[in-house]
């Protein structure tokens, strides 16, 4: 039977508060606050057990819904209202234009949840935005942050790359990647060291990320003419402590190993997303800080090659249905996947001129529409 929202059966618990709207929407004047407003929502530490997991799931004919209005939004040109929240998930979500008054004319569609529960969010599934127009999408550059709260900065640094360079979409996970504290069951690492969640999107596949990210790209195939090398990529921003591979300020990946496949990927003449972004960024922060460096897995032995992410091995040529137990091949691999591990200096917000050099680096990797 299909609940209807909000079913009393979904907040039994004791300890919950009532549904309490989120004002974002509201107390936001540039989307750089409205980004950092709903990341104050997150989903945090050990917030869930398996009963509360599994009501904040979505059901099947949401999930359907949820990823169905994520590809109509992708296509709107000047009206957010004329795109009709479906039934299933119309008292989750809101639809909204969002005008930044920082900038003459800079509007944008926003997907959002519009209630939270105890501090965070009801549900948790993500925050979606596009511009408003289609002339304000000035780059096929589809920019995400996984793992927000975790990786300290990284939705308000996707929030202002997004705006920057006039980027096609920004995804941002709504729970905390140790939200619900069990092993997922999904990507199972080999390392005894390293745990993956079952909130951790990066690396399960019933994260609502992930099929809203399937369905951004199912979108670029057939609306945006595929996501060719040389102008697309889909970018995912982390973040790395200070004692993780010291020596990179920021350590780029495609979701490829260091098999002799893999560096040749990397080191061929081909242009990549991936390879253009290195030397971009390399020029972009010389004058802001020249002892950053930024590296690929063909000159720096850090560990964070991404090859357990799950849409990386996606988009490089892993069957959706395989991405939990199959690794990705450099043979397949279209460089449409670009993932940053970067040093809390270059997420930061109100770093010197941090923000515009990796603005200015992503300008110059991918040329205007």
């Amino acid at each position: 039977m299909q609940l209807s929202w909000p079913a009393p059966a979904l907040f039994s618990r004791p300890a919950l508060a009532s549904l309490s709207p989120i004002p974002c929407l509201h107390n936001s004047s540039t989307l750089e606050t409205l980004v950092a407003c709903f990341d104050n929502y997150t989903v945090p530490y050990d917030f869930y057990t398996a009963e509360t997991y599994a009501e904040a799931q979505p059901l099947a004919d949401q999930l359907h819904d949820w990823t169905t209005l994520i590809d109509s939004v992708l296509s709107v040109d000047g009206s957010c209202s004329s795109i009709p929240i479906p039934p299933s998930i119309a008292e989750i979500y809101s639809l909204s234009l969002f005008s930044d008054t920082s900038g003459p004319g800079a509007q944008y569609c926003v997907l959002s949840e519009l209630y939270s529960l105890d501090g965070a969010y009801a549900r948790g599934w993500g925050l979606f935005v596009v511009p408003a127009t289609a002339q304000g999408v000035q780059r096929d550059v589809h920019l995400a942050a996984p793992h927000p709260q975790y990786d300290l900065f990284t939705p308000e640094q996707a929030g202002a790359l997004f705006k920057a360079v006039g980027a096609r979409s920004l995804l941002i996970a709504g729970r905390q990647r140790t939200a619900y504290a069990l092993p997922s069951d999904c990507v199972v690492p080999t390392s005894n060291i390293t745990v993956y969640y079952k909130t951790d999107p990066a690396h399960d596949t019933d994260e609502p990320f992930f099929p809203a990210s399937l369905a951004i790209h199912a979108w670029q195939e057939t609306h945006g003419g595929g996501c060719p090398a040389a102008s697309c990529a889909f970018i995912q921003l982390h973040g790395k402590s200070a004692s993780t591979c010291p020596t990179d300020t920021a350590f780029l990946s495609a979701g490829l190993g260091r098999d002799p496949a893999s560096r040749e990927w990397y080191t061929s003449p081909t242009s990549q997303p991936v390879k253009r972004l290195k030397p971009a960024l390399i020029d972009a922060f010389a004058s802001v800080n020249s002892s950053f460096t930024f590296s690929l897995p063909s000159d720096s032995s850090c560990s964070l090659v991404a090859t357990d992410n799950v849409f990386g091995r996606f988009l490089n040529g892993v069957p959706a249905a395989d991405v939990c137990t199959q690794s990705a091949s450099a043979e397949r691999a279209k460089g449409e996947f670009v993932h940053v591990e970067q040093a809390i200096v270059l997420r930061e917000p109100g770093g010197e001129g941090i923000y515009e050099a990796w603005a200015q680096a992503l300008k110059e990797a991918f040329p205007l529409l």
